[in-house]
C-alpha cells in the first residue's frame, strides 16, 4: 500500500506539473505578442486575471494541495485516496485546457523561437525544481506545491524571464554585432522610415518606386525592432541588394539611438506624429520630443523627408548638417513636392506632383484612402532622390498595390465587397478608413473592436471613432463587448440607431453573422484587429 501511495503521490505531482506547463504554454503566448516586455505582461495579468482564475479546476486543485499539506493523512489508505483524486482531478484539468484551447483559434499563434524554446526550458527547471529540492523528506508539502504551481504560472514565467534576461542580453548583443559587420561589408545605401503610423505602407511604396533602378531589400512584414532588423540583415542581405529599405520603431527600447547605431541611414522619412504608442511614452509631448529628435540625429542620414502636413514635422525649420525635403497633400506651396487636383474614389486616386520648379506630373493609382496621397509623395521623395526618373515613378505609382490589411479590397464570388484594414489602428488611420466606407454605394457594414494603445486619450478617441462610425455606416459590429463601450457611446450620441448595432465576443461569431447578414453589393469594412491578448 506505501509504495502504491508513492506511485499515485508521484503521478498527481507530475500531472500538476503538466498542467502548469500548460498554462506556462499559454502565457508565454501572451508574453511573446507583448514582445517580452515584462512590464506589459505583467498588466495584462492584472488586466486577465479573471481568465487565469476561470478554470474552477485549478482552484481545486490548489484547494487540494492546501488540505494534503494540513490535514496529515496518516494511513497508506487515506494517502491514496487522495492522490488519486488529486491526479484525477489534474487529468480532468489537462483535458480542460485542451478543449478550451481548441474553441479559442488564436490570430497569431506561439512562435517557438530559440528565446521561446530557451524560457519554457528554464521555467520548467524552475516548476521542477521547487518540487525535487522538496520532495525526499517533504512529500507532501512538495505535492501541494505542484499543485499551486499552475496559479502561480504567471510568477513562475517573470520569474524565468528574469532569470534568462543576462543570457538574451548577450545574445542580442551578438547578434547586433554581427548584424552590423553584415551590414559594413555590403554597404548599401539604407533607407529608414519612422513615424507614428504610416510607416509600412511608406516602406513598401518606397521600394516599389525605386526598383526600376536599384536592387532592393526590405525588411519584411512589420519587423521594425531591433532584433527584427537585425534578422533580416543577417538571413537576407547579400551582396546584390543596392538599397536596403527599413522600417524603424518609434517605440523600440532604447530609443532611436539604439536603432541607428544597428542601421545608420542615408535618407530617412518621417511620417506622422500622432498618439499611436501613447501608452508606451506616457504623454504626447513625448512622442514629439522622440520623433522631431529622430530628424536631428546623425544616424537619420543627410537628407530627411518630412510630411509637411503634420503640425509638429511641419514645425522643425532647420537642422545643421540636414538637408529637409518636405511633401504636402495638402497643396503647400512651400514643400518640395507638393499634391494637386486630388479625387478619390471607389476605384482609386487620381492627383497631380508638383514640383518646388512647377514641374507637373499626373498619376493615378487603384489604392483607397486619401492619406495614400502622403505617403506616394515621401516615396516619389526618396525615389527622385536616388536619380529615379519620372516616367519610371509615374508607372510604379500606377502599378502600387495596397499592402495587406491595410484597405484592401477584395470582392468575393457573390459581389461583396470586402476592405481589410485590419493593421490600421490610430486615429487618424480610422477617420479616413470612414470616410473610404462612406463612399461605397448600398449597405455599408463596420466590423470593429475600436482603437488602443492610446493610454488616458484612448475613452475619448473611441467616442470620436463612434461618432465618425455614425456617418460612414449602416450597420456595425463591435467586437468585444466591454472594451467597445466607447465606441457604442459615440454611436448613440451621434443618433445611430441602437437597433443597428450589434456585439459579438470575438471575429470567429462575426463570420457566422455575415452570412446571414450580407447580400450581394453589400461593402463590409474590418478595421482594426487586435492581437489575442484583448480577447474578452
Amino acid at each position: 500500500m506505501r509504495g502504491l501511495a508513492a506511485v499515485l503521490a508521484a503521478l498527481a505531482t507530475g500531472t500538476a506539473l503538466a498542467l502548469a506547463f500548460a498554462r506556462v504554454v499559454y502565457l508565454l503566448h501572451m508574453l511573446q505578442l507583448e514582445e517580452y516586455d515584462t512590464r506589459r505582461f505583467v498588466h495584462w495579468v492584472i488586466l486577465h486575471v479573471d481568465q487565469l482564475v476561470a478554470n474552477p479546476l485549478l482552484d481545486l486543485l490548489g484547494f487540494l494541495g492546501v488540505v494534503a499539506l494540513f490535514l496529515h493523512l496518516e494511513s497508506a489508505a487515506s494517502i491514496v485516496v487522495a492522490c488519486s483524486l488529486s491526479a484525477a482531478v489534474g487529468m480532468a484539468g489537462l483535458l480542460w485546457e485542451h478543449r478550451l484551447g481548441a474553441r479559442s483559434p488564436v490570430k497569431k499563434a506561439l512562435v517557438i523561437t530559440p528565446r521561446a524554446r530557451r524560457l519554457l526550458v528554464c521555467t520548467t527547471v524552475l516548476n521542477v525544481g521547487m518540487c525535487l529540492v522538496l520532495f525526499p523528506g517533504q512529500a507532501r508539502l512538495a505535492l501541494a506545491i505542484a499543485w499551486l504551481l499552475p496559479i502561480l504560472a504567471p510568477v513562475v514565467l517573470v520569474a524565468g524571464r528574469t532569470v534568462m534576461e543576462p543570457v538574451e542580453a548577450l545574445m542580442r548583443d551578438w547578434y547586433v554585432r554581427d548584424a552590423r559587420k553584415v551590414l559594413a561589408g555590403f554597404a548599401p545605401t539604407v533607407v529608414g522610415i519612422t513615424g507614428s503610423y504610416g510607416k509600412t505602407s511608406t516602406k513598401y511604396f518606397t521600394a516599389h518606386l525605386i526598383e526600376s533602378r536599384y536592387r532592393v531589400l526590405i525588411t519584411p512584414e512589420s519587423f521594425n525592432t531591433t532584433m527584427g532588423i537585425c534578422r533580416a540583415i543577417r538571413e537576407q542581405l547579400g551582396p546584390e541588394h543596392e538599397v536596403f529599405v527599413v522600417e524603424l520603431a518609434e517605440n523600440e527600447k532604447g530609443g532611436f539611438e539604439h536603432l541607428l547605431s544597428l542601421v545608420p541611414c542615408s535618407i530617412s522619412i518621417a511620417t506622422s506624429v500622432g498618439l499611436q504608442h501613447l501608452e508606451e511614452f506616457g504623454s504626447e509631448a513625448a512622442i514629439q520630443r522622440v520623433l522631431k529628435g529622430f530628424v536631428s540625429m546623425p544616424g537619420s542620414g543627410s537628407t530627411v523627408v518630412l510630411n509637411g502636413d503634420d503640425p509638429v514635422l511641419a514645425d522643425i525649420e532647420s537642422v545643421q548638417g540636414k538637408r529637409l525635403l518636405r511633401v504636402s497633400a495638402g497643396g503647400s506651396l512651400s514643400s518640395d513636392l507638393h499634391a494637386e487636383n486630388i479625387v478619390t474614389s471607389t476605384d482609386g486616386l487620381l492627383f497631380d506632383i508638383v514640383t518646388s520648379q512647377d514641374e507637373r506630373f499626373a498619376c493615378h493609382t487603384m489604392l483607397l484612402g486619401g492619406h495614400n496621397v502622403e505617403n506616394i509623395l515621401m516615396a516619389v521623395a526618396v525615389a527622385r532622390e536616388l536619380g529615379v526618373p519620372w516616367n519610371a515613378i509615374q508607372d510604379g505609382v500606377a502599378t502600387l498595390q495596397a499592402f495587406p490589411h491595410r484597405l484592401q479590397m477584395t470582392v468575393d464570388a457573390i459581389g461583396i465587397r470586402i476592405i481589410d484594414d485590419a493593421f490600421n489602428s490610430n486615429p487618424a488611420g480610422f477617420a479616413m478608413a470612414m470616410e473610404v466606407l462612406a463612399a461605397f454605394p448600398s449597405r455599408r457594414v463596420l466590423v470593429t473592436p475600436g482603437l488602443v494603445s492610446l493610454g488616458h486619450a484612448e475613452d475619448a478617441a473611441n467616442v470620436e471613432a463612434g461618432r465618425q462610425a455614425a456617418g460612414a455606416a449602416d450597420t456595425v459590429i463591435l467586437v468585444g463587448p466591454k472594451k467597445t463601450r466607447p465606441v457604442r457611446e459615440g454611436l448613440l450620441s451621434a443618433g445611430f440607431p441602437e437597433t443597428s448595432i450589434l456585439t459579438v465576443r470575438s471575429l470567429e461569431e462575426v463570420r457566422g453573422l455575415m452570412r446571414s447578414l450580407l447580400t450581394p453589393g453589400d461593402t463590409v469594412l474590418f478595421e482594426n484587429d487586435l492581437p489575442d491578448t484583448y480577447n474578452e
